[in-house]
């Protein structure tokens, strides 16, 4: 019995001092209005922040894990909209993202593989319609891409390897119509460029020396 009321002592302290050591924290911008709180536990930021503008609407909803984002972190425009939502590993950008625009339009959304961007991503216009495509290894662009005016017209077409362009790129105008082709090679113009003029009719065209 002694026994058992020593061990339930022990238990009980341990509690107490897991939760005095967990301090409230808030912290102010110059003015003295309140910019974040949360918790700190052994001088490390741990579990739900909270982040504020000055007007005091909320600017993010962080969470922290013995100092490093943990878990879902949601962002907020300054008029309350949703501006992002991401998921952290350890400290690192993981999973899937999405960001929105104030109107609450998709801005963009993809993974993330620590920290990078990994595989397709999905850029857009304000007015919803898709801006480009892009796929990703390691964080940097590998692969064909497109890129669309907000009319929903194809404006840009090419490849990207390692990061650059390479290989043959399209230009077309705010129509739609085919305006200039040519090859890339890590990242700068090579070999012939052609300019089009509105029936298909295609010159060479002297490019700016890059």
């Amino acid at each position: 019995m002694v026994r058992s009321i020593i061990l339930y002592g022990l238990f009980f302290l341990v509690i107490i001092r897991g939760v005095l050591a967990q301090e409230q924290i808030t912290e102010y911008y110059a003015d003295q209005s309140v910019k974040a709180k949360g918790e700190k536990s052994a001088a490390a930021k741990t579990g739900k922040w909270t982040y504020f503008y000055p007007d005091g609407t909320i600017n993010s909803i962080e969470n922290y894990s013995n100092g490093k984002l943990q878990g879902t972190v949601e962002y907020f425009f300054p008029n309350g909209a949703r501006q992002g939502v991401e998921h952290w590993t350890d400290g690192l950008l993981t999973d899937s993202a999405i960001y929105f625009y104030k109107n609450g339009a998709i801005e963009k959304k993809g993974v993330y593989e620590q920290g990078r961007y990994q595989g397709e991503w999905k850029f857009f216009h304000e007015n919803g319609k898709i801006y480009r495509s892009v796929n990703y290894i390691d964080g940097q662009p590998e692969g064909a891409t497109w890129v669309y005016s907000e009319e929903g017209l194809r404006i840009q077409e090419g490849r990207y390897h390692q990061g650059s362009e390479d290989g043959e790129w399209k230009f077309y105008d705010e129509s739609g119509t085919l305006s200039y082709s040519g090859a890339y090679l890590n990242g700068k113009r090579t070999g012939t460029w052609y300019k089009y003029d509105k029936k298909g009719n295609r010159k060479v065209w002297k490019y700016p020396t890059e």
